[in-house]
């Protein structure tokens, strides 16, 4: 039986109103506004470390998603009606910290290049339109939501800040290679077991998508859907667009 109340309660859909916290509420802002102080405050002092200390510190971060992660789809049969195909971590944010792990593991130019051009827009877009607004802020799954994001936030800035990762739009093409390698299966998976896993399916209550699906209709709203992928990407790219560019103004 689904737990609706106590650290560990669960929704399956959204709960009387008052219980959980605002979309763009003060709430909200503020859980941010922290969040993003402490995330500054990684990144300066990742930057300050030498290469041991940032491999380490990238490890630990990894290690702890992937440990938080286990403990969020370990929680469903321990404390409510089992296992759900739902509860696999195959949306965007769940896949990449996988991604973040093999980074850490063995760091990549074109893993980087993914974690900076999918992970971070995808990251960015989960705390603009959290999908977990129905839990009050002392419950298990909206700390994991707001900490998983953070971490994973924190983990690329990081490697930018420290120069460790550089992207180029000359590698813009990776990223979007590996968004229709995992697209396909997923989509086609969704079909088969009835999950939405990427929003790709029937959109995410609360985002921009709902407009597509709203204008176009599932699934011709993939169509828009995938020229803002393209759009956003594009976007990721354009400040180093600009670095390299002025670079090379200044070797003539």
């Amino acid at each position: 039986m689904i737990q609706r109340y106590g650290f560990f309660a669960y929704f399956s859909d959204r709960p009387d109103a008052g219980y959980g916290f605002g979309m763009y509420s003060v709430t909200h802002f503020v859980v941010l506004a922290v969040i993003a102080v402490i995330i500054a405050a990684m990144c300066i002092g990742y930057k300050r470390m030498d290469d041991a200390s940032r491999l380490k510190m990238v490890r630990i971060i990894a290690y702890t998603l992937v440990v938080i992660e286990i403990m969020q789809v370990s929680s469903y049969p321990i404390f409510h009606d089992g296992f759900r195909v739902e509860y696999f971590s195959l949306h965007l944010c769940g896949i990449m910290i996988f991604v973040g792990l093999a980074y850490a593991i063995k760091p990549s130019e074109t893993v980087g290049e993914i974690l900076y051009a999918v992970g971070l827009p995808g990251y960015l877009a989960a705390f603009a339109f959290p999908n977990w607004t129905m839990y009050p802020l002392l419950n298990f799954y909206a700390i994991k939501a707001f900490t998983t994001h953070g971490l994973q936030i924190a983990f690329i800035l990081m490697l930018i800040f420290a120069g460790q990762v550089r992207p180029s739009p000359s590698r813009a093409w990776k990223p979007l290679v590996f968004l229709v390698a995992i697209a396909i299966p997923i989509y086609i998976l969704n079909l088969a077991i009835g999950t939405n896993f990427l929003y790709i399916n029937s959109g995410s209550p609360g985002s921009p998508l709902e407009i597509f699906i709203d204008t176009f209709g599932s699934p011709l709203f993939l169509v828009p859907y995938a020229g803002l992928v393209v759009v956003v990407i594009a976007l990721m790219y354009m400040p180093w667009y600009i670095i390299e560019k002025k670079k090379g103004r200044a070797k003539y």
